[in-house]
């Protein structure tokens, strides 16, 4: 009889986040990202509307720090004490708001995520 194979069971606060959007700047400690409109699609609607060639999108003072403690080689705990030590107790304790914005920053394609070192389960 062919072995069970388990799911695969990941910590997420393990995994490593890096940024994929590249054309960012900081102003003022709020970190900004800049987007290019060069696709034919927005070409057409930039004509179209009169929409400019690159637009801004303005990340607030939480969503700025964890843009800047993103550095390819923390992981989503080390973010997660990071900012608490930032915020302190205005921060939520148990990762929720901080997963919830890590995946939105994904889902948008503007950070990936790698699989760190997971703990030994015993």
């Amino acid at each position: 009889m062919p072995a069970v194979k388990k799911p695969r069971q990941d910590n997420y606060l393990c995994y490593i986040p890096r940024k994929k959007h590249q054309q960012w700047q900081v102003n003022e400690g709020k970190v900004i990202l800049l987007f290019d409109h060069n696709k034919p699609a927005e070409k057409f609607a930039r004509w179209l509307v009169k929409k400019p060639y690159t637009s801004d999108m303005e990340l607030d003072e939480a969503g700025s720090k964890v843009w800047s403690y993103i550095d390819g080689e923390s992981t989503v705990f080390d973010i997660s004490k990071k900012i608490r030590m930032d915020f302190g107790d205005e921060f939520d304790p148990d990762y929720r708001r901080l997963i919830a914005y890590l995946n939105y920053l994904n889902k948008k394609g503007w950070i990936s995520f790698l699989r760190g070192p997971q703990e030994q389960r015993g």
